[in-house]
């Protein structure tokens, strides 16, 4: 008998799939399926586009989201009005505020609203002297037709530190330009002996109120004077602040 001849076959391994590359490919087929559905879909499904203006630039309704309006005014307020166009209400002058009459919405002046418009809260000059003296000025940058009136406001402070001079008077005046406006004096009364009312001072706050109208560039001034000329007897002012009146 003859041999046995034993013959072995190998297949090949069969190829593995790389899951990154299927993820892939669905991935990319997934957006070509996205893409034209996108390309080939009509304008709105719900309505024209010409219904709601996108497509002629007409303004957008009220009823579908917008304001009606095709321009809005620039720093005007946005105001509702049912289902028509939103109202814009304008600033107005300055200092104007939004204010309500119980229906509506509109810019109004604040009548009454009191406006500080220049303070000065630094010391002025010591008057020792009987020749009235500035104390403090403000010449007036604003619009005067703004406000109705003003009020001038100053901490003044009156000083006596020699009692030689018994009685002394401290004259405070508010002006505007050339027109006196109000005056305000302070008297001290101390005895002729030596060393009494030594050091003795008021601090004082006064003020006016302008009730007709300042001319433009006007100037308001706080000046002082003082009735005898010793050398302890002094008037000066704190402060010195100009407030408008709506």
């Amino acid at each position: 008998m003859g041999e046995k001849i034993k013959i072995k076959f190998t297949l090949p391994n069969p190829p593995r799939i790389n899951r990154n590359v299927v993820l892939a490919v669905l991935l990319l087929a997934g957006i070509g399926w996205s893409i034209s559905r996108i390309i080939s879909a009509p304008p709105d499904p719900g309505h024209g586009w010409s219904d709601i203006g996108d497509n002629t630039n007409d303004a957008l309704t009220v009823s579908r989201g917008g304001t009606g309006q095709t321009t809005l005014t620039a720093n005007s307020a946005l105001v509702g009005n049912n289902t028509s166009a939103v109202v814009l209400v304008a600033p107005g002058t300055t200092g104007n505020i939004l204010t309500s009459n119980g229906t509506a919405w509109a810019g109004a002046d604040p009548s009454g609203a009191v406006v500080l418009l220049y303070s000065d809260e630094t010391n002025s000059v010591a008057v020792n002297n009987t020749t009235e003296t500035t104390l403090k000025y403000w010449v007036m940058t604003n619009d005067p037709a703004i406000y109705t009136s003003y009020i001038l406001e100053a901490e003044v402070l009156a000083n006596k530190s020699n009692a030689t001079n018994s009685n002394v008077t401290f004259t405070f005046n508010f002006n505007e330009s050339a027109n006196l406006k109000r005056t305000i004096t302070d008297r001290m009364i101390g005895s002729s002996a030596a060393g009494l009312a030594n050091g003795a001072n008021t601090a004082s706050t006064v003020s006016v109120l302008i009730s007709n109208s300042i001319p433009a560039s006007s100037n308001l001034l706080l000046t002082g004077d003082v009735s005898g000329t010793d050398a302890g007897v002094t008037a000066m002012a704190h402060s010195f602040r100009v407030y408008g009146v709506k």
